[in-house]
């Protein structure tokens, strides 16, 4: 695991994943050697998995001198081996971007203007829009912030609310009050019957994931 070094022309058809292989992550100076991070190609997979459609690589690994000479910045990762600029065919940035931030990504940066997205690898998430100091706590448009704890019935915080909103976004009919009531409990056990979850009305973490994905 971690990141290994290839050679282009002897191991670009080597599969890293089902769908794809060493030599799309290659330098887009066609150099020889090519650095990925193992967890990278993973990462990619589980994109295209989820929107059911293929991935397209601007730029993964660079050479310290291709990245100079785009303008990148001297710490890159992906001079590392730990960055890729896709785009999703048929899906906006801004939907990969939210998608992006139910896996173990790193980095993700959203592009608007570019319409791709930046993902890497690094050890902490850092989201951000457009340019490096533009950094944001999340590219979801609900108002309400995320729970970090599991949330179950007569629970009253700021998380019920971020359920309520999401659990309305998918057609249920219930009132954005904080309040984990009756009604917020049938809403959770509805859709987790409907996703195959465990069915005890408990917003845990897989439900919490599964609510952010089937919202984006």
């Amino acid at each position: 695991m971690g990141v290994k070094t290839y050679s282009l022309k002897k191991d670009g058809n080597v599969k890293l994943s089902p769908n794809f292989a060493v030599k799309e992550f290659h330098c887009n100076d066609n150099s020889d050697e090519i650095k990925i991070d193992s967890n990278l190609p993973l990462l990619l997979q589980q994109i295209r998995d989820h929107f059911n459609a293929p991935v397209h690589i601007n730029s993964a690994y660079r050479t310290p001198a291709y990245n100079a000479k785009v303008g990148g910045v001297s710490n890159s990762y992906h001079v590392k081996g730990m960055a890729a600029d896709i785009v999703v065919s048929g899906i906006s940035a801004k939907r990969v971007a939210q998608y992006a931030e139910t896996l173990s990504c790193g980095g993700i940066g959203w592009y608007e203007g570019k319409k791709f997205v930046h993902i890497d690898t690094r050890p902490k998430r850092v989201c951000w829009k457009n340019s490096g100091s533009n950094v944001r706590k999340t590219f979801s448009d609900c108002p309400y912030a995320e729970p970090s704890s599991v949330l179950r019935m007569n629970t009253i915080a700021h998380g019920t609310a971020w359920v309520q909103w999401h659990l309305r976004k998918l057609g249920a009919k219930l009132t954005i009050d904080g309040k984990f009531g009756v009604i917020t409990k049938a809403a959770v056990i509805s859709f987790q019957k409907r996703l195959g979850l465990t069915t005890d009305g408990v917003v845990g973490e897989k439900t919490r994931l599964a609510l952010k994905q089937e919202v984006i």
